[in-house]
């Protein structure tokens, strides 16, 4: 490539920056839209979230999980579990605590894939060029950050 057309490392960084910034945003209001829809908090969709992938977990993992104080555990559970969406399940170890476990409706807005049809939208108005270009870099990145150290 021509000297004075070489892309920097900057330049990469100003395009990066602007579609994390867009991509970023269409995924809140997305995620907005269907916590609105079925009238969650985020800590509930939360919680949903937590035990849709993970499987029944005790109140307190949830407590240390979200940061939250075992009292408001408790409340957004109570108003799930009206809602059929989690159950309290017995603690055969220990009587005085519960699982908490997601319903088949709890799963099914947990898992609403709200990502995926962003996604899906963008990359169907995309040429077949293009799809396999992005596809490159994708795999790319994805690659190189695999293979980085996770850091807490």
């Amino acid at each position: 490539m021509d000297k004075q057309h070489d892309i920097t490392v900057e330049m990469l960084l100003d395009v990066y920056s602007e579609l994390s910034t867009k991509m970023t945003g269409q995924r809140i209001r997305a995620l907005n839209d269907h916590l609105r829809e079925h009238e969650l908090s985020l800590n509930q969709f939360f919680i949903l979230n937590i035990v849709g992938r993970g499987g029944a977990c005790l109140s307190s993992h949830l407590a240390k999980t979200l940061k939250l104080k075992a009292a408001s555990i408790t409340y957004l559970v109570d108003s799930l579990e009206k809602r059929g969406l989690v159950e309290r399940l017995e603690n055969p170890n220990d009587l005085r605590s519960h699982f908490v476990s997601i319903t088949d409706q709890g799963l099914g807005i947990s898992t609403y894939p709200f990502q995926h049809s962003l996604a899906a939208e963008f990359f169907a108005n995309l040429s077949q060029d293009d799809i396999e270009i992005l596809y490159v870099m994708m795999r790319i990145m994805n690659r190189k950050l695999n293979a980085q150290p996770a850091t807490e």
